[in-house]
């Protein structure tokens, strides 16, 4: 059956599909402003575009801003408007912190539409450089980033003051599975109504292409587990002393050790300085645990290179400690011995075993995910040789081997035209951006985050049913962060729909009272 699409004066035809939820919610969006909750791929950006349409049908001499935290999302939104909407290429126009200031205020003028990073808006509202008092439409992409001192919740309150007529349109695939979270972006966005779509909706359900999830667990090895026995003694030696010191008590995680060691550091007396350094001891043992239960062994080794040289240069009382304790010597030897083997942490060569699988079927395109750098570069060496893979790899801009902003979206473009069939991806690769054409998801570990666990699966699944693979080392931090972030979805989810019901009511009294 062939679509249906949109017919509308500011809209290209054929472009955007003619769908009842988007259109009842781009209506709605119109009332007041919104707080759009969809999961991904179910068409914010279109639905943007519409909304955008239907503010420039009220009035054709007003301005639209849409800001998107990063330059690749905002180029991207720009793509799609120029596709979406019936406004030349030279009125649609990306505004960065590269412009010179002197021609940013000319674009600004002259644009219909602008697109740009929060934090370009933010500094050129506070130098007087742009007033919004001629946009009719802010449209907030992520929302959930509006919180705190975040740029979104400066703009949207001098959007408030300066707009003749203010209207926020908030998008987000995931706001947070907290209420005062949620509660947070509403009041910096200036939220009255919230518009929320599941997979499971009435009026969604026809849309939704599926993701078929697959668990795929891994054991330590016994070698694994002699080296963790190390780690796990000197970490309890050094928690014993301090609970001995009275310093700490309870439950200990590493942002309660951070929080005693700032409350530490304001003290500023002689045993404050010596319980500081064992908890910087505690920190290292424990990013070593984590590399090891979750990650892979080639990085756990450059942590312990770095650890060794830090001590060579008694960068700090805490390293050199650490570097001449007899279990850490003996988890070093332990490790180089596994690794002169050419052995490597299991879920490396069950993640080599998953994508061997998914070359061994037609145009498959993958996305790995995973947290750290040193992790990405070895699942890269791991799978390159891999017959039918032709790999990439994408992660942020920070440090001397990170990707500009410019290289991060020539990747992605390439990776979606097929120059390669394998994303390897940090956390950059998790917010907003479209890869239509990736049939497959693997997960190197869970995240504890609803937010950034739903931002994930929302990679595939788009065009056509995806795959998802999540890898979880058993009986380790990953169980807990897994458990974690399905308990926060769900508890997400009813939150949304109590919210959802409330504003819904609030809005149809306030349409009979007028």
């Amino acid at each position: 059956m062939s679509a249906d699409y949109i017919e509308h004066r500011w809209i290209n035809k054929n472009t955007i599909e003619k769908r009842e939820y988007q259109e009842r919610i781009a209506h709605n969006a119109l009332k007041a402003n919104t707080l759009v909750v969809l999961p991904t791929g179910l068409g914010k950006t279109p639905l943007a575009a519409l909304v955008s349409a239907y503010r420039l049908e009220q009035d054709m001499y007003k301005k639209i801003l849409f800001i998107a935290p990063t330059k690749p999302l905002v180029a991207q939104h720009r793509r799609s408007f120029e596709r979406f909407l019936k406004i030349g290429p030279s009125e649609l126009k990306i505004i960065t912190g590269e412009i010179k200031p002197e021609k940013r205020k000319g674009l600004y003028e002259k644009s219909d539409i602008v697109f740009a990073t929060p934090q370009t808006i933010r500094n050129d509202l506070k130098k007087g450089i742009l007033n919004l008092k001629k946009f009719s439409l802010l449209i907030v992409d992520e929302a959930h980033r509006a919180v705190k001192n975040y740029a979104y919740t400066y703009i949207a309150k001098k959007y408030i003051q300066q707009a003749e007529k203010p209207l926020i349109l908030g998008l987000t695939a995931s706001p947070g599975g907290h209420l005062t979270k949620i509660n947070e972006v509403k009041q910096a966005l200036f939220i009255k109504q919230i518009e929320t779509r599941t997979k499971d909706d009435r009026d969604v359900k026809h849309y939704v292409k599926g993701v078929e999830q697959h668990w795929i667990k891994v054991d330590l090895t016994d070698e694994l587990k002699k080296i963790k026995k190390y780690l796990d003694d000197i970490k309890e030696e050094k928690i014993n002393i301090l609970k001995k010191w009275n310093i700490i008590h309870g439950k200990i995680s590493k942002s309660y050790l951070l929080k005693v060691q700032e409350f530490l550091a304001r003290k500023k007396y002689g045993s404050s300085f010596a319980a500081m350094s064992l908890i910087a001891e505690i920190i290292k043992i424990d990013h070593c645990l984590l590399l090891l239960e979750t990650q892979c062994l080639y990085a756990l080794k450059k942590y312990f290179n770095k650890i060794i040289s830090d001590a060579e240069t008694a960068k700090t009382k805490a390293v050199v400690r650490l570097a001449k304790n007899e279990n850490f010597q003996r988890a070093i030897r332990a490790l180089d011995e596994i690794m002169s083997k050419g052995k490597e942490h299991p879920k490396i060569e069950r993640l080599v075993e998953i994508v061997e699988n998914e070359y061994s079927k037609a145009d498959a395109k993958i996305i790995i995910f995973a947290q750290y750098r040193d992790t990405v570069e070895k699942i890269y060496t791991s799978v390159e040789k891999i017959a039918g893979c032709k790999p990439v790899i994408l992660i942020g801009q920070a440090g001397s081997a990170g990707l500009s902003q410019k290289e991060q979206v020539k990747k992605i473009n390439e990776f979606d035209m097929g120059f390669y069939n394998c994303l390897i991806c940090t956390s950059i690769g998790e917010e907003g951006l479209h890869m239509g054409t990736a049939t497959t998801a693997i997960f190197y570990e869970p995240v504890p985050s609803a937010i950034r666990t739903v931002q994930r699966r929302g990679r595939v699944g788009r065009e056509k049913v995806g795959r998802l693979y999540i890898l979880i080392t058993a009986d380790t931090r990953d169980e807990a962060y897994f458990w974690a972030a399905y308990h926060k979805e769900k508890k997400m989810k009813k939150i949304l729909d109590k919210m959802k019901e409330k504003t819904l009511k609030d809005l149809i009294e306030s349409e009979e009272a007028s």
